[in-house]
């Protein structure tokens, strides 16, 4: 077996189980939009159900930024990272299609208990009334990559 001289800083290709593993445990990544040629990203919780990612955004205003850039099937890539140092990361990229999820629809219900597992999100947003108005999305991955470093590999 040949050794990956620059592995130690590019990462070396992650297997399924190690990327689910890590979207199941960070909860939180950034999610990179386009409109155009202009690029729009945030931080975002989201929740993954080992098949695709979900997420809700809280709208307070109708001018919300991202309500310009999140549409049904537009491309979206979510970059989730876990790093403990140099030598020790991961990273993951989700790249897919995006969907709008409708309220009492089992969509809707499969984003909340998502989210519920293992985002940074409240079930109790969706019954506040001072939180604003919350929009429901689903990204089904076409394209799932990992990259790791990890300080115990040699």
């Amino acid at each position: 077996m040949t050794q990956d001289t620059y592995g130690q800083w590019m990462g070396t290709p992650m297997d399924r189980r190690d990327i689910d593993a890590l979207l199941r445990s960070e909860g939180w990544g950034v999610l990179s939009l386009a409109s155009g040629d202009e690029p729009y990203s945030l931080p975002i919780s989201f929740g993954w159900d080992g098949e695709r990612v979900y997420f809700a955004f809280l709208v307070d205003s109708p001018t919300s930024r991202k309500t310009e850039f999140v549409a049904d099937d537009r491309t979206g890539r979510l970059l989730v990272t876990d790093v403990d140092g140099r030598f020790d990361w991961e990273s993951v990229a989700v790249t897919g299609p995006l969907r709008s999820l409708e309220r009492d629809t089992d969509g809707w219900t499969a984003m909340m208990d998502a989210l519920e597992d293992n985002a940074w999100f409240s079930p109790e947003f969706e019954r506040s009334s001072t939180v604003g108005e919350i929009h429901g999305w689903r990204l089904r991955p076409e394209e799932l990559r990992g990259l790791a470093v990890r300080a115990d590999e040699d």
